[in-house]
């Protein structure tokens, strides 16, 4: 598995915890908050490791 895909898994990942978090039964989860804000700066740590290897 390269970085790439490894983005692009917890990308997906990350759309189908928003979708779920809009439910009315997952409303105000703090769980699923949480595991959302830590996707969402592994996500960002990802990028700027991607973007790093397509610079050099």
């Amino acid at each position: 598995m390269t970085l790439r895909d490894l983005v692009e898994q917890m990308e997906r990942r990350w759309e189908e915890l928003n979708t779920l978090r809009a439910s009315p039964d997952m409303y105000g989860s703090e769980s699923l908050d949480g595991q959302l804000s830590e996707l969402e700066l592994w996500l960002l740590r990802m990028h700027r490791l991607t973007a790093a290897s397509s610079a050099a």
